[in-house]
């Protein structure tokens, strides 16, 4: 496996916002981060207490989680390290993920995640099986 550059590194980042008194409005204009622009973009709301979401790794694609409402705690496990978790609970903060990374989340009450993507939907690009994620980890490292 190559080694990952830094705008392929697993990282919290912060989006460009504006607050007022009147609310807080946060915008996404980061070509550096998706350079071919946001090619997906969707929510996962009303997620039940207790229920894990996510469990899958990507062959290609790269993502950016925002909590826009509430907090979600996702567990990332990357090739050849321990499990990191993350914690989001601010809107103007997101956590770029690239490839081959098996993520996890948790859901806090009334929580509201917000997924963009560099990728368009193809069930191929999913590894949904961790022991499948871990022998392709032993393999590359």
């Amino acid at each position: 496996m190559n080694k990952l550059t830094q705008q392929e590194t697993l990282r919290l980042i912060t989006l460009d916002s504006r607050k007022s008194e009147g609310g807080n409005l946060v915008f996404w204009e980061n070509a550096r981060i998706f350079p071919g622009g946001i090619q997906r973009c969707f929510w996962i709301s009303d997620v039940p207490a207790n229920v894990s979401r996510g469990s899958h790794a990507h062959w290609q694609e790269s993502q950016v989680l925002v909590a826009i409402h509430g907090e979600i705690k996702v567990m990332v496990h990357q090739p050849g390290q321990d499990v990191q978790t993350f914690v989001l609970d601010e809107s103007d903060k997101g956590l770029f993920i690239p490839p081959l990374h098996w993520v996890e989340t948790e859901f806090g009450e009334k929580a509201v995640l917000l997924v963009l993507s560099d990728q368009v939907y193809s069930e191929d690009d999913y590894i949904r099986n961790i022991k499948d994620f871990e022998s392709i980890q032993e393999r590359n490292h």
